[in-house]
């Protein structure tokens, strides 16, 4: 590769925008290694679980320097531009899986394989851009064109993946935990949701377009939004009080351990235990059958507080489903001590969202029934326990399933 000592052209301009990207991301991984805020620093893995992913991927940015020697070179510029659309699936699709996940990261051979090939692909395609003196990219440009096109397409469904897996999460939590859509505290994520793919189609349009120009415009803009997204980052991003309400839930279930304890000495107590001296060697057939009546006496009596505990649950909410900001935790705290385990259950399989926000609408078309026009909608969805008349329309997309009758008597 020849490297260009033209600073007069536009060569200059390009090779100038991509050697300040590549900089404003070496200067986002030193940060994003080296600073931790105070006090998230001591528990920096789980406040910053996706930190090495995101040193390495803004310092993988490096790898487009053949392109700033030498802009106008032909191997060079077909390098840059395929560069984005197979770093950015690989890049996003890693960070959002170990940011969101809430665990271990899957080692598993197509995981591994999924991080290292692209970047196998990548490095290597530098080197021989950097150091061979032939062309052998354009040579067989429309083969190459193919050949990155396609693992960009098969980097992609990974990312669709993680994608959809994160919206179904973040859906999942909030609609079992949270009962008003502005409370929702995966804010963050509801935000990048969608930058991945957005990224992508600019990049794909990159590669598409064949433009020098474009492309310096394009990494000028992207240098502005490494430094902004690395200033969003750097702040913790996981809501602490979703802690605060697994410690809630925590002290529920130490207060209710020794309910428990005794629940199983009565179950012990009820069982008949077989005398050993007759059994003989017939020790282990006992003991599963010993394990086995417990197990269905449980079961029997979890059934029959199932219709109870239902009951408990829906007068709670119908007595609660007016404060704006009611939690699932809330709920299960008000539930009798011995039932918590059952209420979450019946919670979960109808969806706490829609099991307030039925009492809410049902309440509000009442009200609007009795009113004849006194209240405005917004007003109306206020009264109602709506913090506002969108949260009232948010509601009524969710419920277009629900079974109204299950709450018919306590409204």
């Amino acid at each position: 590769m020849r490297i260009s000592t033209d600073f007069a052209s536009l060569e200059f301009f390009y090779s100038l925008a991509c050697f300040t990207f590549i900089l404003s991301g070496v200067f986002c991984a030193v940060v994003r290694w080296c600073h931790m805020c105070h006090p998230f620093d001591e528990r920096g893995d789980f406040f910053y679980p996706a930190r090495r992913q995101m040193t390495f991927f803004y310092a993988a940015l490096v790898l487009q320097f053949p392109y700033v020697l030498c802009p106008s070179d032909a191997d060079a510029w077909f390098y840059v531009r395929s560069f984005g659309i197979l770093f950015y699936p690989v890049c996003f699709a890693m960070a959002f899986h170990r940011y969101f996940q809430m665990g271990k990261m899957r080692r598993n051979l197509s995981s591994v394989l999924y991080f290292f090939l692209p970047f196998l692909l990548l490095g290597t395609l530098s080197l021989m851009v950097l150091f061979c003196k032939n062309e052998f990219l354009v040579v067989n440009k429309l083969v190459w064109e193919c050949i990155m096109g396609g693992l960009s397409i098969l980097f992609s469904f990974r990312l669709v993946q993680e994608n959809r897996w994160l919206v179904r999460m973040v859906d999942d939590y909030h609609t079992q935990n949270y009962s008003n859509d502005s409370d929702f505290p995966f804010v963050f994520a509801s935000k990048v949701i969608y930058l991945p793919m957005t990224f992508l189609l600019v990049m794909w349009v990159v590669f598409l377009a064949d433009s020098r120009t474009l492309k310096a415009v394009i990494d000028l803009l992207v240098t502005v939004w490494n430094v902004m997204f690395l200033c969003k980052i750097l702040h913790p991003n996981k809501i602490i009080h979703t802690e605060e309400d697994k410690e809630c839930m925590a002290i529920m279930e130490k207060e209710n351990l020794q309910r428990v304890l005794q629940e199983s000495a009565s179950l012990e107590e009820m069982t008949p235990i077989p005398d050993e001296s007759r059994i003989g060697g017939a020790d282990n057939v006992m003991q599963d059958a010993f394990e086995e009546e417990k197990a269905n006496l449980r079961l029997q009596m979890e059934q029959e507080n199932w219709e109870s505990v239902k009951k408990e649950v829906l007068i709670i909410v119908s007595r609660r489903y007016l404060e704006p900001s009611l939690k699932r935790v809330e709920v299960i705290r008000d539930v009798s001590m011995m039932n918590h385990t059952l209420a979450g259950t019946f919670i979960t399989q109808v969806g706490f969202y829609k099991l307030v926000n039925a009492f809410r609408v049902r309440h509000y078309e009442k009200l609007m029934e009795s009113s004849a026009g006194t209240y405005g909608q917004e007003a109306a969805a206020e009264l109602c326990g709506f913090k506002n008349r969108w949260a009232l329309t948010n509601a009524r997309k969710r419920l277009g399933d629900f079974d109204y009758s299950l709450i018919e008597d306590y409204i």
